[in-house]
């Protein structure tokens, strides 16, 4: 996955139109945002997002908020039930328009390992 600051790419609107790497940019977020990346998932329908969600998180720490920017309308169910089923935090969202939606998920802590 790709990395950029918010100065190199400019993070409202990034999207992957026309790119050759077909996977979303995760990009630092805006200073004012309380997310620590945001991805722009443009095209991904709702059965397609939640795995790039989770690819998205992975290099986060536990507790850093990631902002999802999602195109399609189902995700405004299917991202709530994706956060309760995997223990991550739903920590808002917030409807664009009526095809788009952001979302803040929490990271959760990683399972502690038995000693």
């Amino acid at each position: 996955m790709r990395r950029g600051t918010a100065a190199a790419a400019g993070w409202h609107g990034v999207c992957n139109a026309g790119c050759a790497d077909p996977e979303p940019l995760l990009i630092m977020a805006d200073p004012t945002s309380p997310a620590t990346a945001f991805i722009d998932a443009a095209g991904e329908a709702c059965g397609t997002l939640t795995p790039v969600i989770r690819k998205s998180l992975a290099p986060l720490h536990a507790g850093e908020v990631l902002e999802v920017l999602a195109h399609d309308p189902a995700a405004r169910e299917g991202v709530p039930a994706w956060c309760r089923l995997t223990g991550h935090e739903l920590v808002d969202s917030r409807d664009d328009d009526a095809q788009r939606t952001r979302f803040w998920i929490r990271k959760k802590a990683a399972p502690s390992q038995p000693t």
